[in-house]
């Protein structure tokens, strides 16, 4: 058997050589020419399936190791007998993190500690909906817009309007990239709907670039230098318009969900398909041996502060953003937002964490629970 693999696929030689060949190469440059002796293809977000890649091939199973599918022509796969596996919400807990240390990073919002905000969520699939339980969790609230949902969803009873989203204190993306149907998401966020947003509103998108109307974003943050905005996502990646880039308070190369234990759990979730396409026994792969590490208490500073701290002693958001400001400079820019992904320095969820709790202030040593830390008293 012969597998054509995304080279940035994590564990992906690892995992499937016990099954085949595993042919290992860059996302973006997978063509029809390389599946004509391949049974069976793995890729990330960067590669376009569609139809004319396998006009010439055998291959009759693509795996997306991703929670979403936009790269992807569904329909013409399964019109060609294809099978599709993807690895939806193999990375959810690791976005809601980012959102976290996002909200940590730039305390305060619309003058409070983002703990006393109202959050408004646009998208309540897997990861908008852990989003908007921790939130809730923490005793804040939450206002969720998502249409495709009924009255019976567990947390309809704080569905709102996309208008009432909007008026939020923060406002954070987590839709698909969709064209038509009943609530198309391709510029769901642009002109009109960025103008009602408040002044002193955070607005993020770790979801997709073209789910905010990148042009109009950019000629609101001319008129509104002061707006802060976090883009994870970009319309035209790796494309980054520079002048975008410059005039927002965060940005970061698509790596929301990424994760150490989130880019495994896509490539376990996906292997498992392959296993039953194929009828091979699913083998219990080895994890990755690496130690829970241990945070000391942040000493000294109200509850507030010490929650903040030890997220970005966790995950620092800036960090990323620091080395995307690298691109301004940069002879290459699109080649290098690639680099960022591809080189991104191992990351880990709150759960890989261990605090020594005894430090804590009891309003933080439950918050840390809620946002997934392991706590342990100090010996």
């Amino acid at each position: 058997m012969r597998i054509l693999a995304d080279e940035n696929l994590t564990r992906v030689r690892e995992l499937f050589s016990p099954y085949g060949e595993v042919l290992a190469v860059p996302g973006r440059s997978i063509n029809a020419g390389m599946l004509r002796d391949v049974d069976a293809l793995l890729v990330r977000s960067v590669t376009r399936v569609s139809a004319q890649l396998f006009e010439h091939s055998r291959c009759r199973f693509v795996a997306t190791a991703t929670s979403g599918l936009d790269h992807v022509d569904v329909a013409s796969l399964a019109a060609q007998d294809i099978k599709l596996s993807w690895a939806q919400g193999c990375n959810s807990i690791s976005v809601v993190d980012y959102i976290f240390s996002v909200l940590a990073a730039l305390e305060p919002i619309a003058g409070a500690n983002w703990q006393q905000q109202s959050v408004g969520i646009i998208g309540c699939g897997q990861i908008g909906s852990a989003l908007a339980e921790r939130l809730l969790q923490l005793g804040m609230q939450v206002r969720i817009h998502d249409p495709l949902l009924s009255g019976q969803h567990r947390l309809a009873s704080h569905f709102a309007s996309l208008q009432e989203v909007l008026k939020q204190p923060v406002i954070t993306l987590h839709v698909p990239l969709t064209r038509d149907g009943a609530a198309p998401t391709f510029h769901l966020l642009a002109g009109p709907e960025l103008a009602g947003i408040p002044a002193d509103s955070l607005l993020i998108n770790a979801a997709r670039g073209a789910n905010v109307d990148n042009a109009s974003l950019l000629q609101w943050l001319r008129q509104k230098p002061a707006q802060r905005v976090v883009l994870d996502t970009w319309e035209h990646e790796p494309d980054v318009d520079p002048e975008l880039l410059q005039r927002i308070v965060l940005g970061t190369p698509h790596i929301a969900g990424y994760s150490q234990q989130g880019k495994e759990a896509g490539t376990r979730m996906i292997l498992h398909d392959f296993c039953r396409h194929f009828g091979f026994a699913v083998a219990k792969p080895t994890p990755e041996t690496t130690q829970q590490l241990v945070l000391p208490a942040p000493l000294g500073c109200e509850p507030a502060a010490q929650l903040n701290s030890l997220i970005l002693a966790a995950y620092d958001v800036r960090k990323d953003h620091q080395a995307m400001q690298a691109l301004l400079k940069s002879a290459a820019p699109a080649a290098d937002f690639d680099l960022l992904r591809k080189h991104y320095p191992g990351r880990h969820e709150f759960s890989h964490f261990r605090v020594e709790s005894s430090g804590l202030h009891p309003s933080t040593r439950k918050a840390a629970g809620i946002l997934g830390f392991r706590l342990s008293a100090q010996s």
